[in-house]
């Protein structure tokens, strides 16, 4: 089993040390392609020694039997000029914002094996999540494969490919988002008084806690948050102030507006 890599910036570090910490694919087997490898000055990391990299789109796509678009929306239509030619029979993910299968399909033909992915930054530290679509030529066994790919370093979800724009508003930008409350957290615990190093790690750890309490209670959030709001006591108060200052609804228009901005790349 072959795979190329096209494009290594932070996600496409991130897949990678998935799936060879995972052992999924041996390194020997592993192409990574991206400008940058043509700077004579370019340190790899320790971890991707074993791999071949070339600055050649076209090299890296000509022998693999699965191809990682892992690049920007705005130049991945130079990506596929590039490789178009070398994509014979090979299973096509791309993890590109917005790009639909409809534009993968004009380059590789409407019986191409593509795959739509939306992973998260949080695959840096091994937690991310992806949520996949498969378009209708890809075989059982291929997605299985994939699945297990980017299971290497989080979760992974199948959606439609009309959810997609709204996967990347909520999980392909969420973290952002998360990342303000935990620096908001950690500000507020600042103001009254707390060290910021304290501060931070008490609000992270916070953030984190909560979310495995939803992932593994099997409680809807609500019912959690009332675990936590006794009459008249301190979290009601706190609260109160959310909703008189719409928390709830700027965080739905964040997503509204990340989402609808995906759609626009897409365009």
């Amino acid at each position: 089993m072959k795979l190329a890599i096209i494009g290594l910036g932070n996600m496409g570090q991130a897949i990678l040390s998935g799936i060879l910490k995972q052992d999924i694919i041996k390194a020997e087997n592993i192409i990574a392609a991206d400008k940058k490898f043509a700077a004579s000055d370019y340190e790899v990391k320790s971890e991707f020694k074993e791999i071949t990299l070339t600055a050649d789109n076209k090299k890296a796509a000509q022998k693999a039997d699965y191809i990682i678009l892992a690049v920007k929306p705005q130049i991945i239509e130079f990506v596929l000029e590039d490789i178009k030619s070398n994509a014979d029979s090979t299973v096509i993910i791309s993890i590109a914002a917005g790009v639909k299968t409809r534009l993968l399909a004009q380059y590789f033909g409407s019986n191409a094996k593509i795959i739509r992915v939306m992973p998260n930054t949080p695959a840096l530290v091994a937690q991310g999540m992806s949520a996949l679509y498969y378009s209708d030529p890809v075989e059982a066994d291929e997605k299985a494969f994939v699945e297990k790919m980017f299971n290497s370093f989080g979760k992974t979800a199948e959606v439609k490919e009309s959810e997609m724009d709204a996967v990347t508003g909520l999980s392909g930008s969420g973290p952002a988002f998360v990342y303000l409350f935990i620096e908001a957290l950690a500000d507020a615990g600042v103001l009254k008084g707390l060290a910021r190093k304290t501060a931070l790690k008490l609000a992270a750890q916070t953030v984190k806690g909560g979310a495995e309490m939803v992932l593994k209670s099997n409680k809807h959030p609500a019912e959690l948050k009332d675990m936590v709001t006794s009459p008249a006591g301190t979290t009601i108060a706190g609260v109160e102030t959310l909703e008189e200052k719409a928390f709830r609804s700027a965080v739905i228009k964040a997503v509204k507006k990340a989402a609808e901005r995906s759609e626009e790349l897409g365009k």
